[in-house]
């Protein structure tokens, strides 16, 4: 086999490995092992990178998503580091970040020294300005080495002399570069800080809001004043989420938070100012599946977009490709009252899956009302992945291979299946409170994004059918009675289509009942283990308004079939 980019990352990485003492890192003998894996399975990308046919930028989305099914972390640092120096290559430096951050994220105490190491080797000519957030990567991982040789100094000489304010603040400047903040508050407290003081107990000190907090550490003098800067911003971030700067203060905080924003780090989930970005994902932001194979193929190939593609998501991938879009964690407020925090990305469908892209993985159309780009329905739990009494997630992640999810997982080799009722919910609102994801709670709102009982033709009880027209904006699902063409209505602010509406939606969850599945402050939630019935979401054509609400739940058995009830495919990535 020719030499490749690949042969030479794993030169490079050994001969990093043996400079250093790493802990918890993959050995020689582990990435040696890797190696080849990574080549077989990355030879054919190669091949077409070396021939022309394929961009760099193709081929490094292809190595994260195999670095989000690698087994060892060996093979998935080998995948991460070779999908950066492509990107770098590319000069596609955002999605340069996104791969180097994954590595500082996903693999266990990766050395900054190697982060260090790999952005000389790969950008040591790149003008800052072209690569804000790959460089603020690499600023962290300098100020960490420097800081890790400076703290045994610094913890010396604040223990030699307690009482020395400079002496302890110094100490806390060590941990505030080495991003530990709850150590470097603590500390700054004690020698005097009243900025510290406050955030630590607002009660504590007089005077101290968080304005004023945040004005103390931007102005804070360091000799490496980025993290103080940091902190500042996110501390001017949380004032002007919930409101309280405002006036020529909240046009100072804006701004010095815009200067921070390749540094920042992502905003915790909440509320709709915060969570309304939550889809990043870089150049793997949608995940497409190739079914054009059929029924019979014995792979579909997987590939990934930065972005829609500049003709908007066409009819084919409506029928013969699949599209999910990714969507980052965080937290929201599950039924308007149960606080729930998801800790994973996840993929779900940007469309409901549709009758020919249903026949395309299984050959069959069990629809009542027929139309390609339709979406599947008169189809059960089961059918879709299993019977329930032998299938019964959340006990076993596994499916029937005979299945629709248990066909598209063998095909792909990824772990798509149903989303969970958490995942739907936190999808479906987009950051949004209100009643439908449009920000909106009236059935004027629900209108335009929804087909539902009162805006399809011979069902217009409240108006003429003739006025049903401006309530489908594409026009592409017309106003026949029945539920439509999928994307018909207006998307989500994540850019998903029919989370209310034209089909109710089988969830993963067990469900007692209505009421007793919720609890507050859980994490990553899958239903309770037992109880007869599986969760539906977000209502369907025949009914009204309050079932296509973003948090009506409503169950039936898994073996329950009928003319208003599908599904979409979701893929949880995994830690």
């Amino acid at each position: 086999m020719k030499s490749t980019g690949i042969n030479r990352l794993a030169v490079l990485t050994v001969a990093i490995m043996c400079g250093l003492a790493v802990c918890a890192m993959p050995t020689k003998e582990e990435l040696v092992q890797a190696q080849k894996l990574v080549q077989d399975l990355t030879a054919d990308d190669v091949r077409a990178l070396n021939a022309g046919t394929k961009k760099p930028g193709e081929v490094a989305a292809a190595q994260l998503a195999m670095a989000d099914e690698a087994e060892t972390e060996a093979g998935k640092y080998l995948l991460l580091q070779g999908a950066f120096k492509l990107y770098a290559r590319s000069a596609d430096y955002d999605a340069a970040a996104d791969a180097l951050a994954r590595m500082r994220k996903e693999i266990a105490d990766l050395p900054p020294e190697v982060v260090v190491e790999l952005v000389n080797g790969e950008m040591r000519r790149v003008a800052a300005d072209k690569a804000p957030k790959v460089l603020a990567i690499f600023r962290d991982a300098q100020r960490t080495i420097r800081c890790r040789k400076e703290l045994e100094a610094a913890e010396s000489a604040a223990k030699a002399r307690p009482g020395n304010a400079a002496a302890q603040r110094r100490l806390a400047e060590c941990h505030a570069g080495l991003g530990d903040w709850a150590k470097a508050l603590e500390i700054f407290a004690k020698a005097g800080d009243e900025a510290a003081k406050y955030e630590l107990d607002p009660s504590s000190a007089k005077g101290f809001d968080a304005l004023k907090a945040a004005n103390y550490w931007w102005d804070y003098a360091a000799k490496d004043d980025e993290p103080f800067k940091v902190h500042a911003a996110v501390l001017y971030r949380k004032g002007l989420a919930d409101g309280s700067i405002s006036g020529l203060r909240k046009t100072l905080a804006e701004k010095r938070v815009k200067q921070m924003e390749s540094v920042l780090p992502a905003e915790g989930g909440g509320s709709a100012a915060n969570v309304s970005a939550a889809p990043r994902g870089g150049s793997q932001l949608y995940c497409v599946v190739d079914l054009s194979g059929g029924p019979n193929a014995s792979k579909y190939p997987v590939s990934y977009l930065a972005a829609e593609p500049k003709g908007g998501w066409t009819d084919v991938y409506k029928t013969t490709k699949l599209v999910l879009r990714r969507i980052e964690p965080g937290k929201f407020m599950m039924d308007g009252k149960y606080e729930v925090t998801l800790t994973r990305a996840f993929y779900i469908g940007v469309f409901e899956v549709t009758q020919k892209q249903y026949k395309l993985v299984t050959g069959a159309n069990p629809s009542e009302s027929k139309g390609d780009m339709r979406p599947v329905e008169n189809i059960s739990w089961n059918e879709i992945r299993g019977d329930d009494s032998i299938y019964n997630w959340p006990a076993s992640p596994k499916v029937d291979s005979s299945t629709f999810i248990g066909k598209i997982q063998a095909r792909t080799g990824l772990n798509f299946d149903l989303p969970t009722e958490a995942q739907w919910e936190y999808a479906c609102r987009a950051g949004t409170t209100s009643k439908y994801n449009n920000g909106g709670d009236t059935e004027n709102d629900l209108k335009v994004l929804a087909r539902f009982v009162f805006n399809q033709k011979g069902r217009g009880n409240k108006e003429s059918d003739a006025d049903l027209v401006r309530h489908v904006p594409d026009g592409k699902g017309g106003y026949s009675e029945g539920h439509t063409v999928v994307g018909s209505y207006l998307q989500n602010a994540w850019e998903l289509y029919d989370m209310h509406g034209n089909v109710s939606e089988w969830c993963l969850d067990r469900c007692r009942d209505r009421m007793t599945n919720l609890s507050d402050g859980v994490t990553d939630p899958v239903g309770p283990a037992s109880g007869e019935f599986r969760v539906k979401r977000g209502g369907g054509w025949r009914n009204s308004t309050n079932p296509c609400t973003s948090c009506f739940r409503s169950f039936d058995y898994a073996s329950y079939v009928n003319n208003y009830l599908g599904f979409r495919l979701a893929r949880t990535l995994s830690e």
